[in-house]
C-alpha cells in the first residue's frame, strides 16, 4: 500500500496527507513546517501488528486528547527508527532527541509530539498492546527514551522491520501471519527498557553465527569478540552453544574451513595463491592453514585445489 503527494493536484495535497497520515497510523495533527508539502508512506500488515516507512519534508506531528478520543480502543505500543534527519520527540514529561541510528517507543494511548528538524525518514512498528501484555506501569516508563541500534538486538529489530515493510506483499495465511507477529512482537519486548525481558536464546545464537560469517575474513576472531558483539558474556555465549552441535570456537574454524574449501575449488578464485586464500579466510599461518584443511578434508589445500581443477589432457 503506497501513499505520495505527488500523485495528487497540489491543492488537494494537505488534505490527502493529512486523513493518510491518520489512516495508516492514528489519528493526529500532521502539519508540514517548510517548502512544499511532499510525503510517503509504504505500508504492510501482519495480522494485528503493522509496520510503516514514512519520509517527508520537515514536520510537526501531534497526538492531542481529541485526537484519542477520536480513535477508542486504539491501544499501540509503537516503536520509531530513523533513517533520516533529527527530531524531537515529547511524551510522558520526556524529551528526546533522535537521530540516524536511533529508536525509541511512545505510546498511541496518551498524547506525544514529534518535531523533525529537516526532512525525515522514519521506519515504525504498531503494536497492539493487549499481545504485549505489558503493565500500564510499565508502558508509561519506556516512551521517549533513545536507543541505538549498535546494540545488536536493536540492529536485528530494525533489520526485521525494513524488511517487512519493504516487501511488496505479505502473501501467507492468518496462522502464519499470527506466528510472525509472535516472533517480531517477542523480539521487540527485549528493547523495552522497564520491562525486564530477556530476549530468547536463540536469537543470541542467531545472532552469533551471523556475526561469524560476516568476519571471517578478521583472525583476531574468537569467542570473546563474538560475545561483545552480540551484546552477552562470554560464559553466557558458551551455555548457549552447550545445546549446538560445536563450540563457538568449533563454529569459527569450520565457517573458515568451508570458506576455503570453496575459495580452493571455485574458478573465481583460481588466481589466488593458497596463503592468500587462508589469510582470507582468517587463517594467517600457511602450515597451520595447511595442518587443519588436511584433517578437516582428508587432503592438503593443494590437493584439495587440484580436485577441483583436475589436469587437463592434451
Amino acid at each position: 500500500m503506497e501513499v505520495d503527494t505527488r500523485a495528487v493536484p497540489s491543492r488537494e495535497r494537505l488534505e490527502y496527507w493529512h486523513h493518510s497520515v491518520s489512516d495508516r497510523f492514528v489519528p493526529l495533527l500532521a502539519t508540514p513546517t517548510s517548502g512544499e508539502l511532499h510525503g510517503r508512506i509504504r505500508s504492510v500488515e501482519i495480522a494485528e501488528t503493522r509496520a510503516r516507512r514514512i519520509a517527508g519534508i520537515e514536520h510537526r506531528f501531534q497526538r492531542r486528547i481529541r485526537d484519542i478520543e477520536r480513535s477508542v480502543g486504539t491501544e499501540q505500543l509503537n516503536l520509531v527508527f530513523v533513517n533520516r534527519g533529527e527530531t524531537v520527540v515529547e511524551q510522558d514529561a520526556r524529551t528526546a532527541t533522535i537521530r540516524p541510528g536511533d529508536f525509541l517507543f511512545y505510546d498511541s494511548s496518551r498524547p506525544f509530539e514529534f518535531r523533525t528538524h529537516g526532512a525525515f525518514d522514519y521506519t515504525i512498528l504498531l503494536m497492539p498492546k493487549h499481545r504485549l501484555g505489558l503493565s500500564a506501569q510499565v508502558y508509561e516508563a519506556c516512551t521517549a527514551r533513545p536507543q541505538s541500534c549498535r546494540n545488536p538486538i536493536g540492529a536485528s529489530a530494525r533489520s526485521l522491520t525494513s524488511s517487512l515493510v519493504g516487501s511488496t506483499t505479505l502473501d501467507i495465511d492468518d496462522h502464519r501471519q499470527l506466528a510472525l507477529q509472535e516472533a517480531v512482537l517477542r523480539a521487540v519486548a527485549s528493547l523495552i527498557p522497564t520491562a525486564d525481558i530477556r530476549p530468547p536464546a536463540e536469537m543470541f545464537v542467531a545472532l552469533a553465527r551471523a556475526h561469524i560469517r560476516r568476519n571471517l575474513f578478521d583472525p583476531g576472531m574468537s569467542p570473546a569478540t563474538v560475545a561483545q558483539a552480540v551484546g552477552i558474556s562470554v560464559s553466557y555465549l558458551h551455555r548457549l552453544f552447550s545445546n549446538e552441535q560445536e563450540t563457538v570456537a568449533a563454529l569459527i574454524r569450520e565457517e573458515r574451513l568451508q570458506a576455503a574449501m570453496r575459495r580452493l575449488t571455485s574458478p573465481a578464485h583460481a588466481s589466488e595463491s593458497i596463503s592468500d586464500i587462508g589469510r582470507a579466510c582468517g587463517l594467517e599461518d600457511p602450515a597451520h592453514f595447511s595442518r587443519v584443511v588436511r584433517a578437516r578434508f582428508g587432503v592438503a589445500p593443494r590437493e584439495l585445489r587440484l580436485k577441483g581443477f583436475p589436469p587437463t589432457c592434451s
